[in-house]
């Protein structure tokens, strides 16, 4: 074993139910020995692994997600409203990784699209998640002034017709 062609780390998982298929299993060469290496996928894997299925692949370039439901805003980049990705959130693990913790599931959030908060631990994961709760909470402060202030602008503006 050594960094270029780590051991993986493999959790305890709980027992799958009857409504949970088991993770699937399969294997690719190891490009650095030749030699079949087996990989279990993370629970819900939704990544195609056909690919990498039996063929000549570097251990490091292995890796499974478990991908949210996407949700979009407009968001106006460049003077034009456009549809982006926002808050979406994959689970991913790199059972071969040269980054030991990434050998681990962990979180990988997209802010909005292409702009990524990775490799987040639950402990990490909770943080970000306080700390848009907390955004959120001012947001809504801002949403309740923001009808006041609209309110008497509007009754100004009335009044002054």
């Amino acid at each position: 074993m050594s960094v270029a062609s780590p051991a993986p780390v493999v959790a305890a998982s709980a027992p799958a139910t009857s409504t949970t298929p088991p993770p699937r299993t399969w294997a690719f060469i190891n490009r650095r020995t030749g030699r079949p290496q087996s990989v279990v996928c993370l629970d819900g894997c939704t990544i195609n692994h056909s690919r990498e299925q039996g063929r000549e692949v570097f251990p490091e370039d292995v890796w499974c997600w478990t991908w949210a439901e996407p949700m979009t805003l407009p968001v106006n980049e460049n003077g034009i409203p456009e549809e982006m990705a926002v808050l979406s959130t994959v689970i991913k693990v790199e059972p071969f990784s040269p980054t030991i913790s990434q050998r681990l599931p962990y979180a990988v959030v997209e802010l909005v699209e292409d702009q990524f908060i990775e490799n987040l631990d639950p402990d990490g994961y909770e943080t970000l998640i306080r700390t848009l709760s907390d955004r959120l909470d001012q947001m809504r402060e801002t949403h309740r002034r923001l009808v006041e202030v609209r309110a008497a602008y509007m009754g100004r503006s009335a009044s002054a017709v």
